[in-house]
């Protein structure tokens, strides 16, 4: 059985995007590797992962074999990074309308209005898109 341990952001600005998410979750990131990763335990653990670090280390660095091993590269010489739209994050607050007022406030990414969703059961929510272009969810109790 698989058991998700993180789910990995990929950003292109670091400091931007550790910031945003430092803002809206309201914590530090728990752990930060140089400016490559940050690390956020916010109910799970959501992690971010700047792909340029290891390809100006590969482009830079005489002593690869010290790094990466021959399929690692390969995978990175072959693979393109698509930014933002690929995820969606789900939160779940005490109260929307209050956690709706305070993102506004923050003035830190595109929000949506609160939308009213009835699929399977009728739920309120509303959508903050970050530095990539990765929307995050936002849902709660809400009262008109």
């Amino acid at each position: 059985m698989l058991h998700l341990t993180c789910t990995y952001l990929i950003v292109k600005d670091m400091e931007e995007s550790i910031s945003f998410y430092e803002t809206v979750l309201g914590i530090k990131a728990q752990s930060r590797n140089i400016k490559r990763w940050a690390q956020f335990d916010c109910g799970n653990t959501i992690a971010l992962w700047n792909p340029e670090y290891d390809l100006e280390l590969i482009r830079n660095n005489d002593d690869l074999e010290e790094h990466f091993n021959k399929e690692y590269l390969l995978f990175k010489q072959n693979n393109k990074i698509n930014y933002g739209n690929n995820i969606i994050l789900n939160f779940n607050v005490p109260d929307l309308k209050n956690e709706y007022e305070r993102i506004k406030a923050l003035n830190i990414g595109r929000v949506t209005e609160i939308l009213y969703i009835n699929i399977v059961q009728p739920y309120y929510c509303f959508m903050l898109e970050d530095p990539d272009g990765n929307m995050l969810e936002i849902t709660g109790p809400y009262n008109k």
